[in-house]
């Protein structure tokens, strides 16, 4: 990832904003700052996943060469 920073702008529903603008108040952050501290999370989660899915691949493949 690079430091070089971007615009988005989203979309949601009332309670979901209403839920949001709470948590980053309780947690003492930005709602810019919670939005990327919880892409950020589902970025490494999706990239475990994934890795997960690889290996499970690899073992399966070694057992039907053996």
């Amino acid at each position: 990832m690079t430091n070089e920073r971007v615009r988005k702008n989203i979309r949601m529903s009332k309670e979901l904003a209403e839920w949001y603008e709470e948590k980053a108040l309780q947690m003492g952050v930005t709602q810019s700052n919670l939005m990327v501290m919880a892409l950020s999370n589902y970025m490494s989660q999706e990239k475990a996943v994934n890795m997960t899915e690889l290996f499970k691949k690899m073992v399966s493949e070694k057992l039907t060469t053996e």
